[in-house]
């Protein structure tokens, strides 16, 4: 009697964990082509610095005051730098063709169009500004308290500091990226590709940081008190980064951290 012999059954080997395709990064911002754009993309910068120099002396005696009656005038300056940065709807009446009848077109109405249309600019800078001072503005007050800012005192000084930098530095992240999770951890590893938006961020907080300095050294000057110097060099900081940022030499690149160390490590574990 012969014994069955059995099919063979073939045994898929399991296979190895794929992980998911990282989301790629968003690449530089650019300057719009139009004269207007690219004027006011130089011009703001040095309104910036002006601002700061014509109001110095009066940040210096009188801080707090002087400080939070800016704000408006600084606020305005980066809405207004941003709808100049922003896309512009095609002009004259939009046309759309007529659902089911193709050929057939129809005008929309002009006030509506005009009116969607400032919306549609006006939107994103308000959001970004409302975003900026919730958001930011908090997370740089408790950073300078943790690089060394008053605790107990001056916490008007500090509260109004972090909204200025936060001004200078979150608000036209937010307006070109928004809430991408992707570019805020290429922002906090400070691995985002410089553009102009970036460069007045970074410019901000290293200038902020080199600002410290004076504090500590014995002048005794009016304007080493907390935060003159350090506001002063986060102005400085985000005009000089946002301009050299935008050059060939530093566009689209990004800071890279002791590669020669990384290429030796992996020689190691090779």
């Amino acid at each position: 009697m012969a014994s069955p012999t059995s099919s063979p059954v073939a045994v898929n080997s399991p296979t190895p964990y794929q992980a998911p395709a990282e989301k790629p990064s968003a690449p530089p911002v650019n300057i719009l082509a139009s004269p207007i754009a690219r004027t006011y993309s130089y011009v703001h910068p040095i309104v910036l610095l002006t601002l700061g120099v014509f109001r110095f002396e009066a940040v210096v005696s009188n801080p707090v005051e002087e400080l939070l009656s800016d704000l408006p005038w600084l606020a305005l300056l980066q809405i207004e730098e941003k709808k100049k940065a922003a896309p512009r709807s095609p002009s004259g009446p939009t046309v759309t063709l007529r659902p089911g009848k193709p050929g057939l077109r129809r005008k929309q109405s002009a006030g509506k169009h005009d009116w969607a249309g400032v919306w549609a600019k006006l939107m994103p800078a308000f959001m970004s500004l409302a975003l900026t001072t919730l958001l930011a503005t908090p997370v740089l007050a408790a950073l300078l308290v943790l690089f060394g800012a008053p605790l107990t005192t001056h916490n008007a000084e500090t509260l109004l500091c972090g909204a200025h930098m936060a001004l200078l530095s979150a608000t036209g992240l937010v307006y070109t990226h928004g809430v991408d999770s992707a570019v805020w951890k290429e922002v906090w590893g400070i691995s985002r590709p410089a553009d102009a938006v970036w460069g007045a961020a970074l410019g901000t907080g290293l200038g902020a940081w080199f600002g410290a300095i004076p504090i500590p050294l014995d002048w005794d000057r009016p304007w080493q008190a907390f935060p003159i110097t350090i506001l002063a060099g986060a102005y400085i900081g985000s005009a000089v980064g946002s301009l050299i940022s935008r050059t060939p030499f530093l566009y689209g690149k990004r800071i890279q951290f002791a590669p020669e160390e990384a290429d030796e490590d992996e020689k190691k574990t090779n």
